[in-house]
């Protein structure tokens, strides 16, 4: 019977220890970023605005995202890369003549990380 040779130990452990860092070093990073958008009323900064619509969209249509504030006022999404994006915030109340309140801000998506914003309408 042979005994393993100290030239063939060693080539072993090289090669398992390469291969150890090649697998561990495919690893894929959260490249998600998550936006929270709060609504909140200019004229009073503690109330939020339930169900306002809100539109989070760049000077191009192919990233865009549309939705309402839920009754805390809160709307949250997720985008699969980092950007820098419009936040529009439109609340229309019906009447006679209907009110209208809206409100402008931008965001910057950082990979792996949630971001809050907050749009103030009036």
């Amino acid at each position: 019977m042979r005994i393993i040779s100290v030239k063939n130990l060693i080539a072993i452990f090289v090669v398992m220890s390469i291969a150890t860092f090649v697998f561990l070093g495919c690893k894929k990073t959260n490249t998600d970023c998550t936006a929270v958008i709060m609504v909140k009323s200019l004229t009073d900064t503690n109330v939020t605005v339930a169900y306002a619509d809100v539109i989070i969209a760049p000077d191009y249509p192919d990233v865009r995202v549309e939705g309402k504030s839920d009754a805390t006022g809160q709307f949250q999404t997720v985008f699969k890369y980092e950007g820098i994006l419009d936040i529009i915030a439109i609340k229309i109340t019906p009447g006679t003549p209907p009110d209208t309140i809206r409100g402008k801000t931008v965001i910057r998506l950082k990979p792996g990380e949630t971001v809050t914003k907050t749009v103030f309408v009036d």
